[in-house]
């Protein structure tokens, strides 16, 4: 009696497994977003994807901030910001306020070795250990983006999300850094916030250190309102433990690579000169995470970076 019962129970505990085993799965999506494909006037399509705030907005609308490298940081960035101010109760435990979150991505390959290099002429090329040059990438095409977003894409979600123009930002990581610095130093009107998280600031032999002295220049007859936040990984000029246990020739192509870079001291010594332009009207802001690397470091820096992109109103 008791070996019929045991069976029975094992059969019934095998015909549950086997139902809960053929799930009806369904593409997850994120609650409160929508996405479409828009053109540039030259015809270039960018995957557009939009996060929407629970609240209603205040009487000027909600802060918004458009996101580079929008297919692996725009969910990166609505879940932080929701974590932290999905609603009113959340956001007054850190000062962080509900906004809007705008990727700009692509619908198939990624453009951003284009997109995000400023139009200059060539520097040195990078070397291998062995002198070889690394294999030429695109580049140039940060005019013709912008182009795109501040008379394509902008007038766009004006118009169907109404955002607050006086609390605009722009988050870029690696070369998306680079070109919210080239953006804040030859159009620094266009947002009020800029996010340059691990600065692509080693690009063609540092290219946009001449883009910065001609701000500054500027600066001295016309100042400016704007903040920038600029962060970046201890180790990003180093070796990680896992790197330095890699095998021989891969750890020292790779210390090559990122010593040369000098991600590190450049964002640092960046910020330091950019500090004394406070007087002029540039806010700016330093974070470096110890013990993270290059990818490591980016959750942290969005996390960090989300009191700046998304403030409390001013009453």
């Amino acid at each position: 009696m008791i070996r019929h019962l045991t069976l029975l129970l094992a059969l019934g505990t095998a015909a549950v497994t086997s139902a809960q085993e053929v799930p009806d799965p369904k593409p997850y999506q994120l609650a409160r977003s929508e996405e479409f494909i828009l053109k540039s006037a030259a015809g270039a399509e960018y995957r557009i994807m939009v996060a929407l705030p629970q609240e209603p907005p205040p009487p000027g609308g909600h802060a918004v901030t458009y996101v580079l490298d929008g297919d692996d940081l725009f969910p990166v960035l609505t879940s932080l910001l929701r974590l932290q101010a999905g609603t009113g109760k959340l956001s007054k435990h850190n000062g962080i306020t509900p906004g809007i979150v705008v990727g700009i991505g692509y619908p198939a390959e990624s453009r951003r070795d284009f997109d995000y290099t400023l139009p200059a002429p060539a520097g040195p090329p990078e070397t291998y250990r062995n002198g070889k040059p690394y294999p030429p990438r695109p580049g140039g095409g940060a005019e013709a983006f912008l182009s795109f977003l501040e008379k394509d894409l902008r007038p766009v979600i004006e118009k169907l999300h109404a955002p607050d123009r006086s609390r605009q930002t722009l988050l870029g990581n690696g070369y998306g850094g680079l070109l919210a610095l080239h953006v804040l130093f030859t159009r620094p009107e266009l947002f009020q916030t800029y996010i340059a998280s691990s600065p692509s600031i080693w690009w063609n032999d540092r290219y946009i250190l001449q883009e910065e002295k001609s701000f500054t220049e500027k600066l001295a007859s016309k100042p400016v309102q704007a903040t920038l936040v600029m962060t970046v990984g201890e180790l990003e000029q180093s070796l990680t433990q896992i790197e330095a246990a890699w095998p021989e020739e891969e750890r020292e192509e790779h210390r090559l690579k990122i010593t040369r870079r000098k991600m590190v001291d450049n964002t640092r010594e960046l910020a330091w000169r950019l500090e004394a332009l406070a007087k002029s009207g540039l806010e700016t802001e330093l974070r470096i995470f110890p013990g993270e690397s290059h990818k490591s470091v980016v959750p942290m820096a969005i996390g960090h970076v989300l009191p700046y992109a998304f403030p409390p109103v001013k009453r």
